[in-house]
């Protein structure tokens, strides 16, 4: 009965909170969580830096920074091709002739009557003979002339002089006047030749010659009367350069180039270049309808002992088409010599040697070619990189004007030091084959934290840095040393202000005295000029206030309801291993890595205790520091915005010479205990 009633009870208080839960309830819960850890030592400055002393495991810093470099960049050979084309213009027909015979029973039937037997002939005037039907398919269907020449030769086998032929020739079609001239005095056996331009007229195949008037002298007495003999009429063409044709044309070269081809190099003069990369394009297009074969060659270029060459077969275009053809050729690796044509008798730069010949392949077919018909070729060289090149690279000078460089062995750092020994150079590497100079306008330190830049003073930069050219080898190079000290310049301010920038201005001048060299200098594809500061010293100096910094990323996946914090007290525990005590600072960073809150260290006074040492100042015990942090809501907003956190130790010295090693450091690492609203309700 009593647990009955028990659970009775029971059910009703579900029912009563069931029915009263109309409001949010919340309450607070806490939960902690690891945040970030950081290690920060002399560690920060790049580890290939820093030189591990092997006698005591300190630190020795050795360090090239690079302040400028100069490439010669003008040594590129620009694209550089040509265009070659032929038009009907420059094709030929053949020189051909052909023979027609005028009979003296043509001139006169009267002969016929007489043929075999001896009379006297009296004097000839006869005048618009019979036309003679002349075939000339032997030179084409039809052509209208550009330029050409047609040879009227009248040979006389009578047995008479001569002495005057006019004579005509016409095309058979539309009687068009193809040719008129006379011909006088031709003694018995003997030929006189008169000369036809035929420019800008049209033949066709079909031609009438006729003897307009014929003039001879009468014989000196009985002569025997051979009527098949009279005057014979030689037509020869010669030099025909159609306009417009329908011929069989004979196979030719319509296109012959053996030349030198100029390559713009930008200031340089050169005379060998082997090339890194680059390639040669050819395109072919004709409308001629028959096979073309381009026989192309660079003798100047060699591979292996090879001459770059190819031959092309480019077939007949259709009738109204355009037959086309593209080839390519890498040229990677081809020492080219650009000493042009012939340097044994002339020798000259930029210049190489190319043989292009394009040759029509005729068919014994009869096309048609008009003006609108032609051959193209255009070839390009492109993209051609040296690797290396061989000549006068040039007189130039290059201004570098006010720029800037970063300087990474104090980057991150800041503060007063005072170091003990150092070494610090201007080093000029050269692996360019071309004598140089450099001219250090200014140079100056700035850091970058503290705004404060410190111009470099020093009597070597007040003259001229020489530069000499290494031996011809791929990665040799040559250095100019400027080793600068308190005793010559004000080098130990400009490395004790720890500049992480170095502004600059300078001049770099090649070939000062011009061609000194005789076309024997010489550029590699990673040939440079680099202007470096050098320095070297141990990790040994005294330190008023010396900066480390470290920069560390905040994952919040692992920590849930971000949304749901009200506070967190952050605990921050550091051991120290420097000799030194040390200052923290903590700034939260957004995405970009700015600033958008610091944190309040508890004690306020923030003060991370020194490591215990021995007596040569090296670490045997590091202290720990406890640090409280509390982030009430005015700063939570700004925590869950973090995606970054800055941390910043101090570490403040007595101005006394103080030696690093490698295990001095500063470790950090946090905890954070969030404080939650948590809630339970709709």
């Amino acid at each position: 009965m009593r647990k009955s009633q028990i659970f009775t009870l029971f059910l009703g208080l579900i029912v009563v909170f069931s029915a009263c839960r109309r409001e949010l309830l919340s309450w607070d819960n806490r939960v902690a969580a690891p945040l970030f850890k950081s290690t920060l030592s002399l560690g920060q400055i790049d580890s290939k830096y820093l030189d591990h002393t092997a006698a005591d495991s300190s630190y020795k810093l050795k360090y090239e920074n690079l302040v400028y470099t100069y490439r010669m960049a003008n040594i590129r050979a620009y694209d550089t091709g040509l265009t070659a084309s032929f038009t009907l213009k420059r094709l030929k027909l053949t020189d051909r002739s052909i023979v027609q015979k005028i009979t003296l029973g043509q001139i006169n039937p009267l002969f016929k009557l007489l043929d075999g037997q001896t009379a006297n002939i009296p004097e000839q005037n006869q005048g618009n003979l019979t036309p003679v039907d002349i075939d000339a398919s032997a030179f084409f269907e039809t052509a209208t002339l550009d330029s050409g020449f047609l040879d009227i030769s009248i040979s006389n086998n009578l047995p008479v002089k001569v002495k005057l032929v006019i004579f005509e020739l016409t095309n058979a079609g539309d009687n068009s006047q193809v040719a008129y001239d006379s011909f006088t005095n031709i003694p018995m056996g003997g030929k006189v030749t008169k000369r036809i331009d035929l420019k800008d007229k049209t033949v066709t195949k079909t031609l009438k010659g006729s003897i307009k008037q014929l003039l001879t002298e009468a014989s000196s007495g009985p002569v025997l009367i051979d009527a098949s003999k009279g005057v014979d009429l030689e037509l020869t063409v010669s030099r025909l350069h159609p306009r417009y044709a329908v011929a069989a044309f004979p196979t030719q070269n319509v296109i012959d180039q053996n030349e030198g081809l100029t390559v713009f190099m930008g200031g340089a003069e050169v005379k060998y270049f082997k090339a890194k990369a680059g390639h040669l394009k050819i395109h072919l297009a004709s409308t001629i309808q028959e096979d073309m074969t381009m026989l192309f060659e660079i003798p100047s270029a060699t591979k292996g002992g090879k001459v770059l060459s190819s031959v092309v077969k480019l077939p007949a275009a259709q009738p109204n088409g355009v037959s086309t053809r593209d080839e390519f050729f890498d040229l990677t690796d081809y020492l080219i010599d650009f000493r042009g044509k012939n340097p044994d008798v002339k020798d000259t730069v930029n210049t190489f040697h190319q043989i292009l010949v394009v040759r029509l392949d005729s068919s014994g077919r009869k096309v048609a070619i008009g003006l609108r018909d032609s051959i193209r070729i255009d070839y390009r060289m492109e993209s051609l990189i040296p690797d290396y090149a061989i000549g006068y690279m040039g007189q130039s000078l290059n201004q570098s004007g006010d720029q800037k460089a970063p300087f990474d062995l104090f980057k991150g750092l800041n503060g007063d030091l005072k170091f003990k020994d150092f070494k610090v150079s201007l080093i000029v590497r050269n692996s360019i084959g071309t004598e140089g100079r450099i001219k250090i306008r200014s140079l100056a330190g700035e850091n970058v934290f503290t705004k404060n830049s410190v111009k470099l003073s020093a009597m070597p930069l007040n003259n001229d840095i020489l530069i000499s050219a290494p031996p011809f080898k791929r990665d040799a190079f040559v250095e100019s040393e400027i080793v600068l000290d308190g005793t010559n310049s004000n080098i130990k301010s400009f490395i004790e202000n720890l500049p992480q920038m170095l502004d600059y201005n300078l001049d770099m001048e090649t070939n000062p005295n011009g061609n000194v060299n005789l076309y024997k200098d010489f550029v590699f594809d990673n040939s440079k000029v680099d202007v470096i500061m050098k320095v070297e010293f141990p990790a040994e100096f005294s330190l008023n206030q010396f900066v480390l910094r470290d920069t560390q990323s905040l994952d919040w996946t692992a920590i849930g309801g971000l949304d749901r914090i009200k506070s967190a007290k952050m605990e921050v525990r550091i051991k120290n291993s420097f000799p030194l005590a040390a200052k923290l600072q903590l700034m939260l960073l957004d995405e970009k890595e700015q600033g958008i809150a610091s944190l309040d260290i508890d004690p306020t006074d923030n003060v991370i205790e020194p490591g215990i040492v021995d007596a040569k100042g090296y670490p045997t015990k590091p202290t720990e520091t406890v640090f409280s942090i509390g982030i009430g809501r005015d700063k939570v907003d700004a925590l869950k915005k973090a995606k970054f956190i800055a941390i910043t130790t101090s570490l403040t010295g007595d101005g006394k010479m103080q030696k690093f090693y490698d295990n001095s450091s500063i470790n950090i690492s946090t905890t954070v205990d969030f404080e939650y609203e948590v809630r339970y309700g709709k």
